[in-house]
């Protein structure tokens, strides 16, 4: 893992972003790439709308903080052991950071709650990246203060495509992680075929199986329980192993996670 490209935005949960961005850069002597989106623009003097939107938003306001916002991330930057650029992109945060990632090891972006509860929360984007991004998206909660790469990590499997996605993407995180926990979910169904641990092993990683029990419970809350019960640092987890119209009308263990989980999450999809 030698490039993270991490969402930079004035909200709540930069600095949780900004700090395990920092611990996963050092850890992996990676460079870290910084991208501010932004959506201003300066109306055609021609347009007939273009008084109304000046009249509304003080667009030279707007730069200022964004650029007061820079400054202060570069600052702290610059008294970091970390390799570090920026970008500026204009558009849509989520489709840039899905744009930009191509050539990234990792993304980083905030979690946020299911209803905006106070200003300067992050922006519900974490499971647009996590479909769309070309490598792994850490989703991180906005109170996490620090990344411990040498944590164990739990890696929640049922042999689809996002789940392997997810492993291979976080193998590089993986192989620091002093365990190794790969999980199944007994829900009555056929157990997928263990894969996973065959498949860690040929990249130098030992990991132990096990099949939890979630009876008439939430799958997310077994995992969660699971990791928090072997101080785990983090959980690896495929994005939407069901159409995500499916899991907004009925839930499921991907919206939960992304909602309410205390634990940084490595998507994949």
């Amino acid at each position: 893992m030698k490039t993270i490209l991490l969402h930079i935005a004035d909200d709540n949960g930069m600095e949780s972003r900004l700090q395990v961005a920092l611990d996963i850069a050092r850890a992996q002597e990676a460079h870290l790439t910084c991208l501010q989106p932004t959506s201003h623009f300066t109306p055609m003097p021609y347009s007939p709308l273009a008084g109304q939107f000046m009249a509304d938003i003080n667009f030279s306001e707007w730069q200022d903080m964004e650029r007061a916002h820079r400054e202060k991330i570069e600052a702290r930057l610059n008294q970091e052991d970390v390799p570090w650029s920026w970008q500026i992109g204009l558009g849509d945060p989520a489709t840039l950071l899905a744009e930009q990632s191509g050539l990234a090891d990792l993304l980083i972006v905030s979690q946020t709650a299911a209803k905006k509860t106070r200003d300067g929360d992050p922006l519900p984007i974490a499971g647009d990246v996590a479909i769309h991004a070309n490598t792994a998206t850490l989703v991180v909660p906005v109170d996490c203060p620090t990344f411990d790469s040498t944590k164990p990590i739990v890696a929640a499997w049922n042999g689809s495509k996002e789940a392997s996605c997810a492993i291979r993407f976080g193998l590089p995180m993986l192989k620091l992680a002093s365990e190794i926990f790969v999980v199944t979910i007994d829900e009555g169904a056929e157990i997928p075929p263990l894969d996973a641990s065959s498949y860690l092993s040929r990249h130098g990683i030992t990991s132990e199986l096990h099949q939890l029990s979630a009876k008439k419970r939430k799958v997310s809350k077994v995992i969660e329980e699971f990791a928090r019960e072997k101080n785990a640092g983090a959980i690896v987890m495929g994005a939407y192993g069901h159409s995500r119209l499916r899991e907004t009308l009925m839930g499921g263990v991907t919206r939960e996670q992304l909602f309410k989980s205390k634990l940084p999450l490595l998507m994949g999809h």
